[in-house]
């Protein structure tokens, strides 16, 4: 990005960044500047490589301004990118990002929120109000809905469900739990200031939280 486009990429910020988002400015290939906030920290380091699927790739590669929920398989975490292509004399120069946490992204941002996932047991399918699941887990890419007393299969994979659930509902703990918050029982640390959640279904399960999520976890949460 030539110096002369400095100052209106810095004009532009305030077009799409207010105060608790973290930035990230590039050219059209790899990061030229990152500042992280107190709400989220993808951990980009000046140089690096703009990964495929994130916000600003997609920007970048449509010319365009972008909303963009990313799943957490390219940072790490999930988040919601708000990002504005710089467009010269025809060419993309560069892009600014403005990352949002999922459970503060703009309103204008928000899409249509599942109010029950839909189970399946032995004998048919059941509706399950989002309140009545504990936590949902995925083994070898098979989605398992747990409530306090049973456990039920649903066809969305990890991926698509962290895109549907309500972000002040659900938290994804690991790549494979997403857990309620409010069937939380007892938060137990564990190794490497990793914790595990006791569950209040009838199991008291324990639920890890990985080091990839434990520190979002944390803040989401205020300890």
């Amino acid at each position: 990005m030539e110096n002369t486009l400095v100052p209106e990429v810095l004009q532009m910020i305030g077009e799409v960044v207010p105060e608790g988002v973290s930035v990230a400015i590039s050219d059209g290939s790899k990061y030229l500047y990152y500042q992280p906030s107190s709400n989220i920290d993808l951990k980009i380091v000046p140089g690096d490589q703009v990964p495929i699927g994130s916000a600003t790739h997609r920007a970048l590669n449509e010319m365009g301004k972008v909303g963009h929920h990313v799943e957490s398989r390219v940072f790490g975490v999930p988040y919601y990118g708000l990002s504005l292509p710089l467009v010269h004399k025809g060419q993309v120069m560069g892009c600014i990002t403005a990352i949002y946490p999922l459970q503060t992204m703009p309103l204008a941002a928000s899409e249509p929120r599942l109010s029950f996932l839909i189970g399946k047991g032995e004998d048919g399918w059941l509706p399950l109000p989002l309140n009545e699941i504990v936590y949902i887990s995925s083994n070898d890419g098979k989605t398992m809905l747990h409530t306090a007393s049973a456990s039920f299969a649903n066809k969305y994979s990890m991926a698509e469900l962290e895109l549907l659930l309500p972000m002040d509902r659900f938290v994804r703990c690991h790549r494979s739990y997403f857990v309620n918050m409010e069937s939380i029982g007892f938060i137990h640390p564990h190794f490497h200031s990793t914790f595990l959640l006791e569950m209040k279904d009838k199991q008291k399960t324990r639920v890890p939280v990985s080091q990839t999520y434990a520190s979002s976890f944390r803040q989401l949460l205020g300890f």
